[in-house]
């Protein structure tokens, strides 16, 4: 059994055109962290959020949007093999670019 752990998280590029994104991350497809209200080049500390998967787990970032469908921002699958501050880049939605910064135990 393995265990992700979750870093931080930081925006380079938003995907609203206004103020902020609400970022949430969901783990296997089940909300982990968030959402948070994120600004252009702002890091969100994650505080080293866990949990345990055996094989791969799959990481993905939604913006939460109020008043339309959420948007996918990216979906990465992560192995079990130890990795410490590793890097994911999220950059499937038009406009945004987001990166999770994890390890792996």
């Amino acid at each position: 059994m393995s265990t992700i752990k979750l870093n931080s998280l930081h925006c380079a590029k938003l995907q609203d055109s206004i103020s902020e994104d609400e970022i949430e991350v969901r783990i296997n497809g089940v909300k982990a962290a968030g959402p948070f209200g994120v600004h252009k080049n702002e890091t969100v500390q994650l505080g080293g959020i866990s949990k345990t998967f055996t094989g791969s787990v799959n990481v993905q970032l939604v913006e939460i949007d109020a008043n339309s469908a959420d948007d996918n921002l990216g979906l990465h699958t992560v192995g079990a093999s130890p990795v410490k501050n590793n890097t994911l880049e999220f950059k499937a939605a038009a406009k945004a670019f987001y990166t999770l910064n994890y390890s792996v135990d």
